[in-house]
């Protein structure tokens, strides 16, 4: 298959790239090079195959049936579609309102113009929410485009220079620890919502229907796993890219890192540009903003696509047009985001926890939910899974169980 057929039929694969990357990578990723070196490069390795078979299911799905990803939801009884439902509108206000607060941090950093987070946050979903109303799937396929591969080039460009820059060996100053529960809960913290919530397979399946819809025909199953591999695995490369720059640049600095996602994504270009110089801060600078930007319009667009759909599923006499739901939710949801940033912005912290406790919780049970799904004879009549794949999902329910009691664990130990 040539090369030019394939990147002219990229498209939801980037998309979900594009959601994927943010807090997990930018953040989460480089801290964990920032605080151990290299030594939890296995275990993002190892987190992302153990996920992959709960999000190839959204494109298998879909180039499979022709519908989205919530009709095998419906199959397997409207139960499925409340937990997911439920999991959305729990946490999608608090998660547009943390992705788009980190970039307007870092735009506020770049610009130097003195505005409230708040307004910063008000202004790029404002411009978000343009750019979805002048061009639909359409310009969001196309601007994403341009974002990832600029993301991407500027990340590699600010690790090489990195490698350049540091050419002794890495050594941690402070290696991970198996019995530390401080140690343990910042694995949970980074593997839990690495690369991204299992429940974005769904969007992975609205986004390659859409594209459907916009070029006129289904891709073969071929074609959309190589789209959506391309994003898949790109966001591991990328996640440990950024880990590398935490460990090169970062780690042993002395520097006492922010738990806050704003203040430690500062942190990040500061320090690196100030250790390569202050010629290499508009590439530390682009990739940090990029990233972000890039997981905030693809937020923005994923939760009200899917919740409009949802409701439409379960309710279909009460949404008439779906089309104008999706506007709607649009709406409401950037107002939510931009309302919580500016009453409850000191209960952040309490907010994000509430939501990456449902992700955490709710995790092994979509994933059982994909897994059904893949059995189902939509699936198996003509796209049967492998028996290395059929483990690897077995396995990776066991991990995300194993993961979420674990995390229940520690927070009713904090109660009590």
């Amino acid at each position: 298959m040539k090369l030019r057929t394939i990147l002219k039929n990229l498209g939801p694969g980037l998309l979900y790239a594009g959601a994927a990357v943010g807090v997990s990578h930018l953040v989460q990723s480089t801290r964990a090079g920032a605080m151990f070196g290299f030594d939890l490069v296995i275990a993002v390795l190892l987190v992302n195959l153990l996920k992959y078979p709960f999000f190839e299911i959204g494109t298998k799905y879909t180039v499979a049936t022709g519908n989205v990803l919530l009709e095998g939801y419906k199959d397997l009884g409207r139960w499925s579609l409340w937990v997911f439902l439920g999991i959305s509108i729990g946490t999608m206000f608090i998660i547009i309102a943390v992705v788009t607060m980190v970039t307007a941090g870092l735009i506020h950093n770049l610009t130097g113009i003195d505005l409230e987070i708040w307004q910063w946050s008000g202004i790029i979903l404002g411009f978000c929410i343009v750019v979805l109303v002048a061009g639909k799937y359409k310009f969001l396929d196309q601007i994403i485009r341009i974002v990832i591969l600029l993301l991407t080039i500027s990340t590699f460009v600010s690790l090489c220079l990195a490698v350049y820059a540091s050419p002794e060996k890495v050594v941690a100053t402070k290696h991970f620890d198996v019995f530390s529960s401080i140690d343990i809960l910042f694995l949970v913290a980074l593997l839990g919502w690495m690369p991204i919530p299992i429940e974005a397979a769904v969007w992975q399946s609205d986004w390659t229907l859409a594209a459907k819809e916009e070029r006129g025909s289904m891709p073969s199953m071929k074609m959309a796993l190589i789209d959506f591999k391309v994003g898949y695995w790109g966001t591991t490369v990328l996640a440990l890219a950024f880990l590398s720059l935490g460990a090169i640049m970062m780690n042993g600095s002395g520097t006492e890192f922010s738990t806050s996602a704003v203040v430690f994504s500062d942190q990040l270009v500061q320090l690196i540009s100030k250790n390569l110089g202050l010629w290499a801060y508009p590439f530390i600078a682009t990739a940090a903003f990029l990233t972000m930007f890039s997981t905030s319009i693809t937020c923005i667009d994923a939760y009200p696509r899917v919740v409009a759909r949802t409701w439409k599923i379960l309710y279909p006499n009460q949404i008439k047009d779906l089309n104008q739901a999706y506007w709607i939710l649009i709406l409401l949801v950037a107002l939510g985001a931009v309302s919580i940033l500016v009453f409850f912005q000191e209960n952040m912290k309490t907010m994000v926890d509430f939501a990456t406790t449902v992700s955490f919780v709710t995790a092994p049970i979509i994933a059982f939910i994909h897994i059904k799904i893949s059995k189902s004879k939509a699936i198996q009549e003509n796209y049967p899974s492998s028996k290395f794949t059929d483990l690897i999902s077995w396995i990776g329910l066991f991990f995300l169980s194993t993961f979420a009691l674990y995390y229940c664990y520690i927070q009713i130990s904090k109660i009590l």
